[in-house]
């Protein structure tokens, strides 16, 4: 009986000296499309790549699309410094033309995530950018809080 119960200290032990947090895998994402010329564009699929699965949207007729945020529960071992690289991007896909936006890549520690919300506006270009301009595309997206890309008009 005593020999079976080693074993179970010995990983009851081990499991209560790690960590368990619970941290934001995604942010909430909320957004407008527009074309050049300030019209809304509707039907763009618009995929989120952050900690977690990539999820996809298709905007709406005025051009608003959104992500709710996503948690995850993740446990460590406080053995030393734990970091991890919160990357969260945006992949645009409408009528034949394909952007990718970085909207935020931030380094934390177990407990920290990347930022909670991010609002943006995005206006497409009326070309497709060279490859060149294709590695860099943050210009054609502008981040501003979530109540302000729902009253945003890209043209006075």
């Amino acid at each position: 009986m005593f020999r079976r119960f080693i074993p179970m200290m010995i990983v009851g032990a081990f499991l209560q000296s790690g960590c368990v947090a619970h941290t934001q895998s995604q942010p909430m994402v909320e957004g407008r499309l527009f074309d050049n010329q300030g019209h809304a564009v509707p039907d763009a699929n618009i995929i989120l790549q952050s900690n977690g699965p990539a999820v996809s949207t298709v905007s709406d007729q005025d051009g608003f699309f959104s992500f709710p945020a996503d948690y995850e529960w993740s446990f460590f071992l406080p053995i030393g410094p734990i970091d991890k690289m919160n990357r969260t991007e945006l992949l645009i896909q409408v009528l034949g033309q394909q952007y990718a936006i970085l909207l935020a890549s931030v380094m934390s520690g177990p407990f920290g995530s990347g930022p909670a919300e991010i609002g943006v506006v995005c206006t497409l270009p009326a070309t497709l950018p060279t490859p060149k301009q294709a590695n860099d595309e943050s210009d054609i997206c502008q981040q501003m809080s979530l109540n302000a890309v729902k009253t945003f008009r890209p043209f006075p």
